[in-house]
């Protein structure tokens, strides 16, 4: 090889080596401003359907700082990507407290319930409720990271945010009963998302629409990545972020376009997306650790400390995902012998009595098709949890589930729709989990 030769293909390796881990590094924020965009389109396109799937404050479209509640429990028909539970109505906001301090009001709720906050990147700031038994009602003011101020005597407590920007969510539990709906919409009626001028009196909100994000193709997501890397920076993890950067040229105090880096840098960088995405598909397969059965076991979920892997593959299979203590997650993508779970198959998971009804607030099971999205059912059946009525428990007090495509006779209620065909994901789901599943000895027997 000549000289120029060997240099191309290095500096097109380096630029893949690099690209790889700015991709892991950077999907989190990447996901956060994209999702912006898919939940805007998600109440827009129920506007223009005249469906009343969403609160009137959604009408006029989704607002920065704006808490838009969801009616209805979660179905195939909103293919979010985001593997969302069908127990809890949800309902999003995306907050920016960079012009100043917002206030959540939390009514009192006799039923599960939980705001989770993150940051820019995805990663667990605070709950209210939930399993954070000191955090029910009150007044809560989120402020910018170092945040100097006065707490009015009407705030409960300040939680300062690490970014100027992050994700909230509310989820309510829907127990399925007939009119529980209406109950829960009028529970999400008691949330309050305001400035904190506005809940002192001293103004009405006037946030602005989401603004509509450029979706990366190809080179431009390195673009996109620095722009919300910039805007939005990491503190707590991005010195490695900016060294690597450093190593092709870019540094942090300076403008670039992707479009104009050499061309064996941006050759490279194109063959690390499709890379990184296989490794972050293989991460979201090995997650945690494995039980005797095969369910991958999180012990830690969504306050990732520093763990950059996890909290890509988070943002990618899952959008949020709680802390363990806050709902402890099985999920696997294998049967027991470890042969991919495949859709057309018939599969069943037996329960012994000991294993069932762990959690202080509810337990699941459903399945995902491939880009996380319920299973497509007219009659919007998904799944089997304690709350499914007419379970059929065997002598012992175990319980078999049924996880076939289609609907075993006589068995719907112990039924788990999955795919007709391709791999599918099933997710075990433990709400505000006893200490029984947060103890590694008892779990990986399941």
């Amino acid at each position: 090889w000549s000289s120029d030769v060997c240099s191309s293909d290095l500096k097109r390796q380096l630029g893949e080596n690099i690209g790889v881990q700015a991709y892991i590094y950077s999907i989190p924020i990447v996901r956060e401003m994209l999702f912006r965009n898919k939940f805007s389109k998600m109440v827009a396109d129920a506007n223009k359907a005249n469906k009343s799937l969403f609160s009137e404050n959604g009408k006029d479209g989704v607002n920065v700082n704006e808490m838009v509640h969801l009616r209805v429990l979660t179905n195939h028909y909103f293919e979010s990507g985001v593997t969302p539970n069908v127990d809890t109505q949800y309902s999003p906001a995306f907050i920016d407290v960079s012009e100043g301090p917002i206030v959540f009001t939390v009514p009192k709720v006799a039923r599960y319930h939980s705001v989770q906050i993150t940051d820019a990147y995805l990663e667990n700031v605070h709950y209210f409720a939930g399993s954070n038994k000191e955090d029910y009602e009150g007044n809560y003011m989120v402020v910018k990271p170092n945040w100097k101020g006065k707490k009015p005597s009407s705030i409960s407590k300040i939680i300062e945010m690490p970014t100027d920007i992050g994700f909230v969510v509310l989820r309510i539990l829907n127990t399925t009963e007939k009119g529980d709906t209406e109950k829960v919409i009028t529970i999400q009626d008691q949330f309050k998302l305001q400035s904190l001028n506005s809940f002192l009196g001293k103004g009405k909100d006037h946030y602005p629409l989401l603004a509509k994000e450029k979706m990366p193709r190809g080179i431009e997501f390195y673009n996109s990545m620095l722009t919300y890397v910039k805007a939005y920076p990491d503190l707590k993890n991005d010195t490695h972020f900016w060294f690597l950067m450093k190593q092709i040229g870019v540094d942090k105090g300076e403008d670039i376009d992707f479009n104009d880096a050499d061309p064996s840098i941006k050759k490279g960088l194109l063959q690390a997306i499709p890379k990184a995405k296989e490794i972050l598909s293989w991460k979201a397969r090995t997650r945690g650790y494995k039980s005797k059965s095969n369910w991958n076991i999180d012990p830690i979920g969504g306050s990732y400390n520093g763990d950059i892997m996890a909290r890509a593959e988070g943002a990618v299979q899952g959008f949020v995902v709680h802390d363990a203590d806050q709902c402890q997650y099985f999920h696997t993508y294998y049967d027991s012998e470890g042969t991919p779970l495949l859709g057309g198959n018939n599969y069943s998971i037996t329960f012994q009595k000991d294993q069932l009804h762990q959690a202080d607030a509810f337990w699941s099971i459903v399945a995902y098709d491939p880009e996380y999205n319920l299973v497509a059912r007219k009659d919007l059946h998904y799944a089997v949890s304690d709350r499914s009525k007419g379970l059929r428990y065997n002598k012992d007090g175990s319980l078999t589930i049924y996880i076939q495509s289609e609907e075993p006779e006589g068995k719907k209620n112990n039924w788990v729709p999955i795919p007709k065909e391709g791999i599918f994901k099933l997710n075990f789901r433990n709400y505000m989990p006893k200490e029984t599943l947060l103890n590694k000895n008892t779990v990986e027997n399941y």
